[in-house]
């Protein structure tokens, strides 16, 4: 257990400084770009995040699940690994790059983006380089190699984007849409460059033989079997991302650039009352590959107990310093967001209830059941888009703010009861309760 929590505390102190730079960011961006053209970055960004998901078709985590699951030696020698990356370089790359150049000619020859024509053009443009940032970071999470896994996309990323708004400001440039979508298709390169740069001791790795000859489950089951895993993969991810930005968007099309900015800012200070979540995740991920790879039910509750103890104890002193503190913590972007923090606190008992229901989402796709997890997910979307849809012309972001907390109930207890169901052990607070009890 010691070295698992020297790990995590290694790991913690780099998600907190990833936090704390994309705070940085924010502010930065809303302090330079103002809340209208900050807005419709953000519109972009959600637009990118979806594509990107939908691009991948999944196969990242089918990558990062194998590596762990067989050994980085051993899992480049399966036949699943000759299927994945044939479906990488027949599919996904080619899909990629229609949809990256299609997008753009269609951004510079109609005005069908309105207001975040410019924003939009800029996210189609860095679509390739962020997807291989993807692959590159499923690799490195896969060899468990974590603090890499994020170093590209949460340290490098938001560094860039500082500095990209530092050079506007000093300069005096306009602050226009053009101004921040050059710094965000900027930062985007240089953070894709470094997690290909973090990835080359794993690639090595991978190069050299194993002893082990005898690789259990690691013939192919056919590229269409592979593809729908990884659909289901990128399904259970695209949930996750759509419960993020369905919001955003949907805001965008009803409302307006100034609330957008303001749904934004809530969720995402609202997201860290989940912080040691993100960081938990990553650490336990390629485990509950491994325990599942070895159909150690035992040691698989006793990794999803582990989790959601930790994301309980982190997780509700964050939660009371944001209920309490909510105006003065909204009111570091600009006096503009103090309005929102109601609208925060609501997004937060939503983080809350995820916490205490546990990892059932993660237990699920690492545990064979990726399809039963993405189908609830896709339940808990649907939930959410009909919500908003009533209620954001009528509440605006406070309609918002609950669309997400009922959604984020119907997917914590849905998650709760296959896991318990279809996988054998429980992933919520009960399960540590009960276990005290005994």
């Amino acid at each position: 257990m010691m070295p698992l929590l020297k790990k995590l505390g290694k790991l913690m102190s780099v998600r907190l400084l990833a936090i704390g730079l994309t705070f940085v960011q924010t502010i930065v961006m809303t302090r330079v770009f103002g809340s209208e053209v900050f807005g419709l970055l953000s519109f972009a960004l959600s637009i990118s995040a979806f594509a990107i998901l939908i691009l991948s078709a999944g196969l990242d985590q089918i990558l990062m699940r194998d590596i762990a699951r067989f050994g980085a030696s051993i899992a480049p020698r399966t036949g699943r690994w000759t299927a994945i990356w044939r479906l990488v370089r027949y599919l996904v790359t080619p899909v990629t790059l229609i949809v990256s150049a299609g997008g753009a000619l269609l951004m510079l020859t109609t005005d069908i983006g309105g207001p975040y024509q410019i924003t939009l053009l800029g996210s189609f443009i860095i679509l390739p380089a962020f997807l291989v940032r993807k692959y590159a970071e499923g690799i490195s999470l896969g060899t468990k190699k974590v603090v890499r896994s994020i170093f590209g996309s949460q340290i490098v990323y938001p560094v860039l984007m500082i500095l990209g708004g530092g050079v506007i400001w000093l300069g005096a440039v306009e602050t226009s849409a053009a101004a921040i979508t050059y710094t965000y298709v900027f930062a985007g390169l240089g953070s894709m460059m470094a997690s290909l740069l973090l990835i080359r001791g794993a690639l090595a790795d991978m190069r050299r033989t194993s002893s082990d000859t005898s690789v259990e489950d690691g013939a192919s089951p056919g590229t269409r079997a592979i593809l729908m895993s990884g659909i289901h993969f990128s399904l259970v991810s695209l949930g996750f991302v759509l419960g993020q930005h369905i919001d955003v968007l949907l805001t965008g099309v009803l409302s307006g650039p100034g609330d957008v900015t303001l749904v934004r800012i809530a969720s995402r200070v609202a997201e860290m009352a989940g912080l040691m979540r993100a960081i938990i995740m990553l650490q336990f991920k390629p485990l509950l590959a491994e325990a599942h790879g070895k159909s150690d039910t035992a040691l698989l509750q006793a990794h999803v107990k582990s989790m959601v103890k930790m994301f309980v104890i982190t997780g509700i002193p964050i939660t009371v310093t944001l209920w309490i503190f909510a105006e003065q913590v909204m009111g570091v972007f600009g006096p503009e967001f103090v309005e929102g923090a109601w609208a925060m606190r609501i997004y937060v008992l939503g983080v809350l209830v995820t916490l205490i229901l546990g990892p059932g989402d993660a237990t699920l796709s690492f545990s064979a059941q990726e399809g039963v997890a993405s189908r609830i997910l896709m339940g808990s979307i649907a939930i959410q888009f009909v919500l908003d849809l009533v209620l954001i012309p009528n509440f605006g972001v406070m309609g918002c703010a609950y669309a997400n907390l009922m959604a984020m109930c119907y997917l914590g207890l849905a998650s709760r009861h296959m896991v318990i169901k279809k996988v054998g052990v429980d992933p919520s607070i009960f399960s540590v309760i009960s276990w005290s009890r005994r």
